[in-house]
């Protein structure tokens, strides 16, 4: 499995510019002006109750997986350091086990992912070299391939993550918004889901690819998922393409 991540940004690549969430400040990645749980109100209509209810939904969801939201990071909706350093580490294969270490970081321990310290710590927590780390953040190189990325997601109709995109040649399934000119439908999830979820789907492409599968241990509830079969098996760091 080839996994390719692209940046996002909730806000595209409009550089923070009439949001009134954190951005850019003329022109240059600006410190953290705001907390995760500040910034979750704008992004709700300034609405105080939705916002109260999405962070309980997303604490409860959390909780199922091991995970204890903290609100109060510092944050940005546009977080270019991180998700170069993200694409730079996809270079030594290192890619997920980085976005594993600097999420633990970001959302539970209130690290930011935009203060340089906290990614070179999470570089060197999954054994990255941190001072070419360093010294790749002091450069502008691959600055222009994230804000590329921020408006091309966009344009191409992606407004909530995660997305997952199973391109899957065997099955005939190549295609979806990171491929351009294909003519057919990749194996597609749309938002978060659980593990039981994706073997189903896993099962599916294999199912569909001609693999004989041995027996189950279990049936699993079906889950709502889209395809260039049209097929029923059942069914919001940025989108990733497989």
């Amino acid at each position: 499995m080839n996994v390719t991540r692209h940046p996002y940004s909730f806000i595209g690549d409009s550089k923070g510019q009439d949001s009134g969430l954190p951005g850019l400040v003329d022109g240059q990645e600006a410190a953290p002006v705001e907390t995760w749980h500040d910034g979750l109100l704008g992004y709700l209509g300034g609405s105080h109750a939705a916002r109260d209810r999405a962070e309980k939904q997303m604490a409860a969801l959390g909780l199922q997986a091991g995970i204890k939201f903290d609100y109060n990071v510092l944050t940005q909706w546009q977080p270019v350091s991180s998700q170069r350093l993200l694409l730079w580490a996809g270079r030594f294969g290192l890619q997920e086990e980085f976005m594993t270490a600097l999420n633990k970081r970001h959302f539970e321990q209130q690290q930011s992912a935009s203060i340089t310290s906290t990614l070179l710590e999470a570089a060197s927590e999954v054994g990255l070299d941190v001072a070419a780390a360093a010294a790749f953040l002091e450069t502008k190189e691959l600055t222009d391939v994230v804000w590329k990325s921020y408006g091309s997601t966009i344009a191409r109709g992606i407004h909530s993550i995660p997305l997952f995109v199973f391109n899957v040649p065997a099955t005939g399934a190549v295609g979806g918004p990171f491929r351009d000119g294909a003519t057919k439908q990749p194996y597609t999830v749309k938002g978060s889901s659980s593990a039981e979820a994706f073997l189903q789907l896993f099962e599916q492409i294999a199912t569909d690819g001609g693999v004989v599968l041995g027996p189950r241990s279990a049936d699993l509830a079906p889950v709502t998922v889209t395809s260039s079969a049209s097929m029923a098996a059942g069914s919001n760091d940025g989108s990733c393409s497989l």
